[in-house]
């Protein structure tokens, strides 16, 4: 180990405090900077980030979209089966009454049959 005089040693001071504002001042200059280009590549970031968050929003308002209109086609297929089942009740209801009309009149002919049929045997009494 060296031993340096009071002078000695005040020049080597003097050189790491002109050192020392040296680099002070170089960061000085470099801090902003540096601070700007971070600040950039967040912005960068973020922005990436949100463009990617909006397009995957969009996707999923194209799915949703999407499933929507399906789900128009499949109410639009049940309303057209509601009114086919609709037409086939209605024709059941119209051959239901025909058939009822049918039935009222064979029970009509039925009685004038039996009316008839006691009128002849009232009538071979008779004779």
């Amino acid at each position: 180990m060296y031993v340096l005089s009071p002078k000695q040693q005040n020049v080597v001071n003097q050189i790491k405090e002109i050192k020392e504002k040296r680099q002070k001042e170089r960061d000085d200059y470099w801090k902003p900077i540096v601070a700007d280009l971070k600040k950039d590549v967040f912005k960068n970031e973020w922005k990436s980030k949100e463009n990617e968050w909006k397009a995957e929003r969009n996707v999923l308002k194209l799915e949703r979209d999407t499933f929507k209109a399906e789900r128009d086609v499949f109410k639009i297929e049940r309303d057209v089966r509601k009114t086919e089942r609709d037409v086939f009740k209605t024709e059941r209801d119209v051959f239901k009454t025909e058939r009822d009309v049918f039935k009222t009149e064979r029970d009509v002919f039925q009685v004038e049959k039996d009316s008839l049929l006691l009128e002849n045997v009232g009538l071979k009494r008779m004779c």
